[in-house]
């Protein structure tokens, strides 16, 4: 019988390991466990769905769902910081703003603009939100064995938790002035939310469009038409964000 069961993963105790990877599309969670070893389902609830594993030189982790955004995403993190979590690496994909990151690429933040309110339960804004060095390395080195280096991005990601932004208040043009990279709807909330509480945070994004020209992910004509994350390009990249995470994980734990 599983004791100290979390209210919302239900994830409970041995149910998660010191390495987390969480995703905000529950469909990828069992996509991604696929490629470890002897994953397992652990809980299912709510939309929100956790698996363990293990990499190919045996180290545990532990893979979880979060849905969209920050506010699902606080609730995740907290649960599976709860039952001892220590590394939470963010597995996601994003929007490019520079316009040279595009369908395919992939982006490793070395921090992230806090346009969202769901950090400031940790602390003010002020605080920079950062992904901790040595993760942020092992994540950019190994995606960078794997793709072309003009494929591979670092620096500076927004998180927002808004998606259809209202234009008058679209700020797309000054952050793309300021060299932001992408765009997405949770690192900074993981990055803030660990530093915080002395944990390890990073996000290794595959880029499913850019908001210049209006290429980011948006209406179909029709449910005959392809999404974005059906483009051969992005497939690739997050089949390749999967290897590389589980060759960083494998890389500091074998130290």
């Amino acid at each position: 019988m599983k004791t100290r069961v979390q209210p919302h993963l239900r994830v409970g105790e041995g149910d998660v390991e010191e390495v987390v990877i969480i995703t905000g599309n529950p469909d990828r969670v069992p996509k991604i466990a696929s490629k470890f070893r002897d994953p397992e389902e652990r809980a299912r609830y709510r939309g929100l769905v956790t698996y363990h594993a293990y990499t190919p030189k045996g180290n545990p982790v532990t893979i979880s769902g979060t849905g969209m955004g920050v506010a699902s995403t606080h609730i995740c993190i907290e649960e599976l910081a709860n039952l001892d979590a220590k590394v939470i690496l963010r597995l996601g994909s994003c929007g490019g703003i520079d316009p040279t990151v595009v369908t395919g690429d992939v982006v490793v933040p070395t921090g992230c603009i806090r346009d969202e309110r769901a950090s400031l339960n940790y602390a003010p804004i002020e605080y920079p939100a950062v992904a901790s060095p040595h993760w942020f390395s092992a994540l950019h080195h190994e995606i960078s064995k794997l793709l072309p280096s003009d494929r591979v991005y670092s620096g500076i990601c927004l998180t927002t938790d808004i998606y259809y932004a209202n234009p008058i208040y679209d700020k797309l043009d000054l952050w793309t002035r300021a060299k932001v990279k992408c765009v997405e709807m949770e690192s900074s909330l993981v990055f803030t939310f660990a530093q915080t509480r002395g944990l390890d945070a990073a996000s290794i994004l595959s880029c499913d469009g850019n908001l210049h020209g209006g290429a980011q992910k948006g209406e179909q004509k029709d449910e005959s038409e392809k999404t974005g994350e059906q483009d051969p390009l992005i497939i690739e990249a997050i089949e390749k964000t999967i290897q590389a995470t589980i060759a960083a994980i494998d890389h500091i734990y074998d130290k």
